[in-house]
């Protein structure tokens, strides 16, 4: 009864919405920094890669830190060749999904691998695939053990109000986004503003804004 009970405050830990939000926030913050460097190395400049029009906030790394903990929480105990084989399972899976969705809704891309080897429609590839799947093993060997124990005590509603309220911003933030990029679009073709919201989005968000937020996004 009692490991019975012991497992069941495991899995709760594991899946509490405390815990993943607060990853994710973490994970898109860093994202987005990790791009900002790696594009400085590359190029020498520094380029934002927020998802968002509000914040710094990479969103595919948040929803991909949260995928590879709770992965972590099913392999820690399996080889590591089995993890590697998920986490780049996962990870190709979280950015070629993403990507989808990104073509469908906004007819636009943010990051294309079609001069990649082995790529699937450009989304993903070979190459970014072991990527995710290095990041994974990393993660599972060197953070997960911290932030099991760091979860396990993230509890209490000290932590919980202040996670709802960013709760509430980050949705109203991806409303505004998705506004404004679906705005963008029709401004391409020349459609004229036709209501107080759309007008406002032009004056707020116009073409020179949107291209400093979203440098790498085209629309086909």
């Amino acid at each position: 009864m009692d490991n019975t009970f012991e497992m069941k405050r495991k899995w709760e830990a594991i899946f509490d919405f405390t815990s993943l939000f607060l990853l994710f926030m973490v994970g898109s913050v860093l994202g987005f920094i990790l791009e900002g460097i790696w594009h400085r190395i590359k190029l020498g400049i520094w380029e934002s890669h927020s998802a968002v029009v509000w914040g710094p906030f990479c969103i595919i790394y948040g929803i991909g830190a949260a995928a590879v903990y709770l992965l972590s929480c099913c392999l820690w105990k399996k080889n590591m060749f089995l993890q590697f084989l998920a986490f780049s399972f996962s990870g190709a899976a979280v950015e070629y999904f993403s990507g989808l969705f990104q073509e469908i809704c906004f007819g636009s891309v943010s990051w294309d691998y079609s001069r990649h080897v082995l790529n699937i429609g450009g989304r993903v590839s070979l190459q970014m695939a072991l990527f995710w799947g290095i990041l994974g093993i990393l993660f599972i060997r060197y953070i997960f053990p911290c932030l099991s124990r760091l979860f396990d005590k993230v509890h209490g509603k000290s932590i919980k109000t202040p996670c709802f309220v960013l709760a509430v911003f980050m949705v109203v933030n991806l409303i505004v986004s998705a506004a404004a990029v679906l705005r963008w679009r029709e401004r391409q073709d020349d459609i004229p503003a036709s209501n107080q919201i759309e007008v406002f989005l032009d004056e707020n968000y116009n073409d020179d804004t949107m291209k400093k937020i979203y440098p790498n996004m085209q629309f086909r």
